[in-house]
C-alpha cells in the first residue's frame, strides 16, 4: 500500500517536470535542473551513473551505449537524481539498468513514465511489448514497467 502511493509520487513528480518544462527529453530536463550531464568512454558493463558533490550533481552516461540507450540510461539515472539525491546513498554501479532493488526499481519507473507517454501506450497497448518497445525506441523493461500502470 505504501509502495503504491510511493510510485502514485512518482507518477505525479514526472507529470509535473514534463508539464514544467514542456518536453520528455531527460537531456533537456536535467540542464533545467541544473544537473550537469556528461557522456564518457566505458566498457560496457557500465552504462551510467549519478553522483552529487557538495554543490553539483552529475550524470555520467556511457558514451558507447547508442543514442536510444543513451537516452534511457540517461532518464533512468535522472530518476536517481530527481528521487534520491537526498539520501546518504551512492548510484555507481555496473548495469544500472534494471538491477534489482528498491531504488533501482524507482528509478526504472521514473524512466518509464518520463519516456513513454501514457497516450501512446493507450494506442499500442494490444500489441506485443517487444514490438511496442521498437515502435517507440524504448527497452522492453521500460514498456513493462510502463504497462503496469495500465493494469
Amino acid at each position: 500500500m505504501q509502495e503504491e502511493r510511493y510510485i502514485r509520487k512518482i507518477y505525479k513528480k514526472v507529470k509535473h517536470l514534463v508539464k514544467e518544462h514542456e518536453t520528455r527529453d531527460p537531456q533537456k530536463i536535467a540542464e533545467y535542473l541544473g544537473i550537469h550531464v556528461v557522456y564518457k568512454s566505458y566498457s560496457l558493463y557500465t552504462k551510467g551513473y549519478f553522483i552529487k558533490t557538495l554543490r553539483n550533481k552529475f550524470i555520467i552516461v556511457n558514451d558507447e551505449l547508442d543514442e536510444n540507450e543513451k537516452k534511457i540510461v540517461l532518464a533512468h539515472e535522472l530518476g536517481h537524481a530527481v528521487l534520491h539525491s537526498a539520501k546518504p546513498i551512492s548510484f555507481i554501479r555496473e548495469y544500472t539498468l534494471f538491477p534489482v532493488g528498491t531504488y533501482e526499481e524507482e528509478a526504472n519507473i521514473f524512466a518509464a513514465e518520463l519516456l513513454i507517454d501514457d497516450s501512446d501506450i493507450e494506442e499500442l497497448k494490444y500489441l506485443s511489448v517487444s514490438h511496442i518497445a521498437a515502435v517507440l525506441g524504448v527497452s522492453e523493461g521500460l514498456v513493462k514497467y510502463k504497462l503496469l500502470k495500465f493494469l
